[in-house]
This record gives C-alpha cells, structure tokens and sequence, in this order.
C-alpha cells in the first residue's frame, strides 16, 4: 500500500509545482502589463518643445544669485532646461506631446522672489514660487492649485477655487525642489459634453503628499485656453520670473 501512496503523492506535488509555475508566469506578466515606463527628457536641446522666444534655454546646471532677487544664470552644457525671462523675451513654453491621464515628475529650482507654474493641458496650473518659510501657504505659494477667475464677479471676489498646499514642504531659494504630479483629465460624450472634471490625484512636493483628489472645474487663471479637452500639451509659464527644471519626466495613461 505504501508504493501506490508514494507515487499519488509524487503525482501530487508535480501537478502543484507546475500550477505554482504558471501562477507565477502569469503574476510577472500581469505586473509586467501595468508597469509603464517612464519616458524622459533628455534637454540636449529644445526639440522636445515647441519654438518659443530666447528666454528659454539648455543649460548643464543652474545657479541663484541669493543676494539678489529673482536672479538665476545657467553653465553651459545640456540637462537643464532655464528661463531666464526680461521684459523683450518672456514668453511660455509649450511640450511637443500631448497628454490626457498622466505621471509627470521633476527637479524645480526657485530664485529668490521668482514665480512660475505648470500647467497640465496647458489648463490647470500647479503653482511654482518662492515659498521659504510660509507658515501659512496659500492658493499663490509652491505647490498650490491656482484660482480660477471670473473677471465678470464683483472685485475681490473673481478668484475661486483656488487650492493650498496642504503643508508648506517648499525648500530655500536655489536648491532643487522635487514635484510628483498625478493627474487625470477631463473626459467628454460623442457630443463634446463633459463627463468628468479634470482632477488631480496626487501632486507631492520633496516627498510630501500636498493634494489629494483635488477637482478642477475648469482653466486656472492665465491658462493658455479657456476651453476644456481630452488632449493636450503642458505649458510652463515664462513670464513670470526666471526657473530652471531638470530630470523631466512623465507617463501617459490611456483610458
């Protein structure tokens, strides 16, 4: 009786060590499916966007003037990307790809007193100031989700839906800053109408998560579009003080 036992056995654990074998295949292959790659910039030049004025540049790092206000200047070489605005060349910058759902990181340096901002779809800003040492950040500090306008309200009141970060977790002026946006667009009907806002599902600033399901109901103030899409380019504003960014880069989700 104990040979029959022994090979029923055996039988057994064969069948279960292929089972386990194709269970695993199947778990590598499902992660595999729903990792997707990064694609970065790799700022050798400005091919990955779309021609704009000379205030936009690569550079191999930048350096703040910390004794002076909004005061940045670049060393030669490649891997930054540097605005360094005046008032005869100021103008945005718009990426040659267009996104819906999307993963963006990257590296943001501030000079002191600077502004900037990114804008997802060119519509919906995420804020990029000088914010050392707020106690108290508001919709204007680093970070934050920018007001919405309506010039046609009564004054003090055109701007809403403006978002604070949570948390002030901005750095000083001159060190690098590292964003973490998650965001996902508006989506529309076969007539155009929309279904869903535009949300951010997580934008994290050095590490800390700042905002959390934050809906947008529309273009922040100063977007390059008033009108809402399923598709398009990120804008970063360039003419509203010098920037520098660096290490780029972004997933596309596709509904």
């Amino acid at each position: 009786m104990k040979k029959p036992i022994n090979y029923l056995l055996l039988l057994i654990l064969i069948s279960s060590c292929g089972l386990q074998k194709d269970v695993d295949k199947t778990g590598q292959t499902s992660q595999h499916l729903k990792t997707l790659p990064y694609t970065h910039m790799a700022l050798e030049d400005l091919s990955d966007f779309k021609p704009t004025s000379k205030n936009w540049q690569i550079v191999s790092d930048a350096v703040v003037n910390t004794s002076k206000k909004r005061s940045i200047s670049g060393v030669d070489g490649i891997g930054v990307l540097l605005n360094n605005s005046d008032r005869t060349s100021r103008k945005n910058i718009f990426t040659n790809f267009e996104h819906g759902d999307i993963e963006l990181e990257l590296d943001v340096m501030m000079p002191i007193g600077s502004n900037s901002g990114i804008y997802l779809q060119g519509r919906y800003e995420i804020q990029l100031f000088d914010s050392w040492n707020v106690k108290e950040p508001t919709y204007s500090d680093m970070g934050a989700i920018y007001q919405r306008w309506d010039k046609t309200a009564e004054k003090g009141k055109q701007g809403y839906e403006g978002h604070p970060p949570t948390i002030n977790a901005a750095k000083a002026a001159g060190l690098w800053q590292h964003i973490k946006i998650k965001f996902n667009a508006p989506t529309f009907d076969e007539k155009g109408n929309k279904t869903k806002n535009a949300k951010f599902d997580e934008v994290w600033l050095n590490g800390v998560l700042i905002h959390k399901n934050i809906e947008v109901t529309g273009p922040t103030r100063a977007a390059a579009f008033k009108t809402e899409t399923s598709m398009a380019p990120i804008m970063i504003q360039g003419d509203h003080g010098p920037v520098a960014f660096k290490n780029i880069k972004y997933k596309l989700h596709k509904k």
